[in-house]
Protein backbone atom coordinates (compact mmCIF):
# COMPACT_ATOMS: atom_id res chain seq x y z
CA UNK A 1 0.00 0.00 0.00
CA UNK A 2 2.79 2.58 0.44
CA UNK A 3 4.91 1.08 -2.75
CA UNK A 4 3.37 4.41 -4.64
CA UNK A 5 4.26 7.16 -2.30
CA UNK A 6 3.08 8.46 1.42
CA UNK A 7 -0.24 7.19 2.79
CA UNK A 8 -2.26 8.62 5.78
CA UNK A 9 -2.76 6.68 8.51
CA UNK A 10 -6.48 7.24 8.20
CA UNK A 11 -6.41 5.92 4.50
CA UNK A 12 -4.78 3.30 5.54
CA UNK A 13 -7.20 2.01 8.31
CA UNK A 14 -9.62 2.56 6.01
CA UNK A 15 -8.76 0.14 3.68
CA UNK A 16 -7.12 -2.42 6.06
CA UNK A 17 -10.52 -2.30 8.68
CA UNK A 18 -11.91 -4.12 9.20
CA UNK A 19 -12.01 -6.12 6.16
CA UNK A 20 -8.22 -7.72 6.59
CA UNK A 21 -7.74 -6.50 10.58
CA UNK A 22 -8.98 -4.66 13.28
CA UNK A 23 -8.49 -1.22 13.84
CA UNK A 24 -6.06 -2.55 16.86
CA UNK A 25 -4.65 -5.07 14.88
CA UNK A 26 -3.18 -2.48 12.20
CA UNK A 27 -2.24 -0.31 14.39
CA UNK A 28 -0.68 -2.78 15.92
CA UNK A 29 1.30 -3.80 12.86
CA UNK A 30 1.98 -0.67 12.61
CA UNK A 31 4.07 0.08 15.06
CA UNK A 32 5.78 -3.25 14.33
CA UNK A 33 6.77 -2.18 11.65
CA UNK A 34 8.48 1.39 12.69
CA UNK A 35 10.10 -0.11 15.37
CA UNK A 36 12.57 -2.43 12.98
CA UNK A 37 13.04 0.88 10.21
CA UNK A 38 10.47 -0.98 7.84
CA UNK A 39 8.13 2.30 7.69
CA UNK A 40 8.68 6.09 8.53
CA UNK A 41 6.78 7.73 10.55
CA UNK A 42 6.09 11.58 10.07
CA UNK A 43 2.91 13.81 12.01
CA UNK A 44 2.32 17.12 9.75
CA UNK A 45 -0.25 20.29 10.47
CA UNK A 46 -2.82 20.02 7.88
CA UNK A 47 -2.99 23.40 5.43
CA UNK A 48 -5.18 25.61 7.05
CA UNK A 49 -6.07 23.66 10.30
CA UNK A 50 -4.64 23.35 13.75
CA UNK A 51 -5.15 19.17 13.16
CA UNK A 52 -2.47 17.30 12.88
CA UNK A 53 -2.26 13.78 10.36
CA UNK A 54 -0.04 11.18 10.70
CA UNK A 55 1.65 9.81 7.83
CA UNK A 56 3.37 6.92 6.89
CA UNK A 57 5.79 6.17 4.83
CA UNK A 58 8.39 3.54 2.91
CA UNK A 59 12.49 4.60 3.76
CA UNK A 60 13.10 5.25 0.42
CA UNK A 61 9.97 7.82 -0.05
CA UNK A 62 10.76 9.46 2.53
CA UNK A 63 11.94 12.85 1.39
CA UNK A 64 8.57 12.52 -0.57
CA UNK A 65 7.48 14.56 2.98
CA UNK A 66 9.44 17.07 3.00
CA UNK A 67 7.60 18.29 -0.05
CA UNK A 68 4.35 19.99 1.33
CA UNK A 69 1.56 17.29 0.14
CA UNK A 70 -0.86 20.38 0.86
CA UNK A 71 1.02 22.51 -2.16
CA UNK A 72 0.58 19.58 -4.38
CA UNK A 73 -3.55 18.92 -3.72
CA UNK A 74 -3.93 22.85 -3.90
CA UNK A 75 -1.85 22.86 -7.39
CA UNK A 76 -4.14 20.15 -9.10
CA UNK A 77 -7.29 21.45 -7.59
CA UNK A 78 -6.45 25.32 -9.14
CA UNK A 79 -5.24 23.85 -12.66
CA UNK A 80 -8.33 21.98 -13.04
CA UNK A 81 -10.55 24.70 -12.98
CA UNK A 82 -8.22 26.51 -15.18
CA UNK A 83 -7.71 23.50 -17.99
CA UNK A 84 -11.30 21.37 -17.59
CA UNK A 85 -9.41 18.27 -16.99
CA UNK A 86 -7.28 16.59 -14.12
CA UNK A 87 -3.55 18.23 -14.94
CA UNK A 88 -0.35 16.40 -16.22
CA UNK A 89 2.49 15.52 -14.06
CA UNK A 90 4.55 17.83 -15.75
CA UNK A 91 2.05 20.57 -15.07
CA UNK A 92 1.52 19.24 -11.40
CA UNK A 93 5.92 19.98 -11.19
CA UNK A 94 5.51 23.45 -12.99
CA UNK A 95 3.21 24.51 -11.06
CA UNK A 96 4.63 22.97 -7.51
CA UNK A 97 8.31 23.52 -8.65
CA UNK A 98 9.11 19.80 -8.18
CA UNK A 99 10.48 17.44 -10.25
CA UNK A 100 8.39 15.44 -12.41
CA UNK A 101 8.93 12.20 -10.85
CA UNK A 102 8.14 13.70 -7.07
CA UNK A 103 5.07 14.78 -8.59
CA UNK A 104 4.14 11.91 -9.84
CA UNK A 105 4.13 10.07 -6.06
CA UNK A 106 2.63 12.72 -4.47
CA UNK A 107 -0.59 13.03 -7.29
CA UNK A 108 -0.74 9.38 -6.97
CA UNK A 109 -0.60 9.01 -2.91
CA UNK A 110 -3.77 11.40 -3.07
CA UNK A 111 -5.27 10.84 -6.37
CA UNK A 112 -7.90 8.87 -4.46
CA UNK A 113 -9.00 11.45 -2.15
CA UNK A 114 -9.26 14.48 -4.91
CA UNK A 115 -10.18 12.19 -8.00
CA UNK A 116 -7.08 12.74 -9.91
CA UNK A 117 -5.76 10.53 -12.71
CA UNK A 118 -3.42 11.11 -15.60
CA UNK A 119 -6.02 13.00 -18.81
CA UNK A 120 -5.49 11.13 -21.90
CA UNK A 121 -4.72 13.06 -25.04
CA UNK A 122 -7.90 13.01 -25.98
CA UNK A 123 -9.14 14.94 -23.47
CA UNK A 124 -6.23 17.05 -23.21
CA UNK A 125 -7.35 18.10 -26.29
CA UNK A 126 -11.10 18.48 -25.90
CA UNK A 127 -10.09 20.45 -22.80
CA UNK A 128 -7.64 22.52 -24.68
CA UNK A 129 -10.07 23.70 -27.40
CA UNK A 130 -12.63 24.67 -24.68
CA UNK A 131 -10.23 26.63 -23.06
CA UNK A 132 -8.97 28.72 -26.14
CA UNK A 133 -13.19 29.38 -26.85
CA UNK A 134 -13.74 30.12 -23.15
CA UNK A 135 -10.72 32.69 -23.30
CA UNK A 136 -11.67 34.00 -26.41
CA UNK A 137 -15.26 34.76 -25.44
CA UNK A 138 -13.97 36.53 -21.81
CA UNK A 139 -11.95 38.97 -24.14
CA UNK A 140 -14.52 39.86 -26.58
CA UNK A 141 -16.66 40.47 -23.10
CA UNK A 142 -14.29 42.39 -21.23
CA UNK A 143 -14.03 44.61 -24.85
CA UNK A 144 -17.42 44.84 -26.56
CA UNK A 145 -16.26 43.39 -29.35
CA UNK A 146 -17.71 42.88 -31.97
CA UNK A 147 -20.93 44.07 -30.88
CA UNK A 148 -22.77 41.38 -31.58
CA UNK A 149 -20.69 39.19 -29.81
CA UNK A 150 -23.34 37.71 -27.27
CA UNK A 151 -24.98 36.40 -30.83
CA UNK A 152 -21.96 34.68 -31.22
CA UNK A 153 -22.47 32.43 -28.55
CA UNK A 154 -26.22 32.10 -28.29
CA UNK A 155 -26.07 28.41 -28.74
CA UNK A 156 -23.20 27.82 -26.22
CA UNK A 157 -24.36 29.65 -22.74
CA UNK A 158 -21.69 27.45 -21.36
CA UNK A 159 -18.64 29.09 -22.75
CA UNK A 160 -20.32 32.33 -21.79
CA UNK A 161 -20.71 31.35 -17.86
CA UNK A 162 -17.57 30.23 -18.11
CA UNK A 163 -16.42 33.39 -19.69
CA UNK A 164 -17.63 35.66 -16.89
CA UNK A 165 -15.35 33.33 -14.46
CA UNK A 166 -12.09 33.87 -16.26
CA UNK A 167 -12.57 37.64 -16.60
CA UNK A 168 -13.28 37.80 -13.09
CA UNK A 169 -10.92 35.48 -11.56
CA UNK A 170 -8.02 35.19 -14.82
CA UNK A 171 -8.03 38.23 -16.78
CA UNK A 172 -3.77 37.72 -17.15
CA UNK A 173 -5.16 34.95 -19.24
CA UNK A 174 -7.21 36.37 -21.98
CA UNK A 175 -5.65 37.21 -25.64
CA UNK A 176 -5.08 40.53 -27.30
CA UNK A 177 -7.92 40.89 -30.22
CA UNK A 178 -7.82 42.59 -33.13
CA UNK A 179 -9.79 46.10 -33.77
CA UNK A 180 -12.69 44.06 -34.90
CA UNK A 181 -12.67 41.80 -32.08
CA UNK A 182 -12.62 39.08 -34.12
CA UNK A 183 -9.18 37.82 -34.49
CA UNK A 184 -6.26 36.81 -31.72
CA UNK A 185 -3.67 38.70 -32.98
CA UNK A 186 -1.78 37.61 -29.71
CA UNK A 187 -1.46 35.48 -26.30
CA UNK A 188 -0.08 35.72 -22.86
CA UNK A 189 2.81 33.65 -22.79
CA UNK A 190 1.50 31.67 -19.51
CA UNK A 191 -1.76 31.21 -21.52
CA UNK A 192 -0.09 29.18 -24.32
CA UNK A 193 1.41 26.85 -21.68
CA UNK A 194 -1.89 25.39 -21.74
CA UNK A 195 -2.88 26.51 -25.23
CA UNK A 196 0.09 25.72 -27.14
CA UNK A 197 1.84 27.93 -30.34
CA UNK A 198 -0.28 26.15 -32.31
CA UNK A 199 -3.67 26.84 -31.60
CA UNK A 200 -6.47 28.54 -33.38
CA UNK A 201 -9.96 29.21 -31.91
CA UNK A 202 -13.18 28.69 -33.77
CA UNK A 203 -13.73 31.23 -36.46
CA UNK A 204 -17.54 31.72 -35.02
CA UNK A 205 -18.63 34.25 -37.92
CA UNK A 206 -21.98 33.17 -39.06
CA UNK A 207 -22.57 30.32 -41.80
CA UNK A 208 -18.32 29.57 -40.89
CA UNK A 209 -19.00 26.01 -38.91
CA UNK A 210 -15.17 24.72 -39.45
CA UNK A 211 -13.52 24.21 -35.82
CA UNK A 212 -9.47 25.04 -36.92
CA UNK A 213 -7.08 23.57 -34.19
Amino acid sequence: MLKDGPKERSELIKQLCPKIMSVKKAQSTLNELEDEGKVKVRSKRKDGSRRWITWYVLPKHEYLLEVDMGRVVGAIERLRLILFRPPTVEEIAVETGTIPNVAEKLAYATAKEIRWFPPTPEMIEEARAKLGEVLVCSARMKECRPPNWADMYSDDPEIVREGERFLKGHPEMLPKLSEDGMQVVSWPLETLRYLGRNYQPRDRRRGVLRRAY
